[in-house]
């Protein structure tokens, strides 16, 4: 019971930290309060469920931004199907607001996604920062990072799957990873 009561709190403190933000980022979109409030409190919903599987000391609001803007467009066409029209986006005024805020989203997303990155490769080995960094960065082949670093071509295999593997777990908790999918 202790640890439900731990993600209880971190899901409150989240939330109430998160909720005006979220709210925002989907009326950018959707152009209406109530709808963008019905969106977000799905998200937090779909979050409160998975509450257990996720680690809060890890970010994870670019995962939530995700899912708002996803769940923001699914409404968007879900409105149009019906008739109901798209809330402005049929003005060229309303389509460039969209153009715009997805845009800034992205870059949000890019930002934080660079940020877990260069985090993720200061936290390797040395050794596997330093291959992986040659091969990824400057563009060496195995072999040659191998004679560089005065290492066996199957040390460098390893080092190269050991780092890709760290950071695509720290992707996976930090919800990027599924805007990879």
């Amino acid at each position: 019971m202790e640890k439900l009561d731990a993600h209880s709190a971190d899901f409150r403190q989240f939330f109430l930290v998160h909720y005006e933000t979220l709210c925002i980022r989907a009326f950018r979109l959707v152009h209406d309060r109530n709808l963008s409030e019905d969106i977000v409190q799905d998200v937090f919903l779909m979050l409160w469920k998975r509450r257990t599987e996720i680690d809060f000391s890890r970010p994870v609001l670019p995962y939530l931004t995700t899912a708002v803007r996803n769940r923001s467009i699914d409404c968007l066409r879900s409105r149009k199907s019906r008739g109901e029209g798209t809330c402005g986006l049929d003005t060229l005024d309303g389509y460039v607001r969209c153009l715009v805020a997805g845009r800034c989203e992205e870059e949000f997303d890019l930002s934080w996604l660079r940020h877990e990155i260069d985090d993720g490769v200061s936290q390797l080995s040395e050794q596997c920062r330093r291959v992986f960094l040659l091969s990824r960065v400057t563009g060496l082949k195995n072999r040659e990072i191998a004679e560089r670093l005065n290492i066996s071509v199957k040390a460098v295999e390893k080092h190269i799957g050991v780092a890709l593997s760290k950071l695509r777990l720290r992707l996976s908790r930090s919800g990027f990873f599924n805007l990879f999918l």
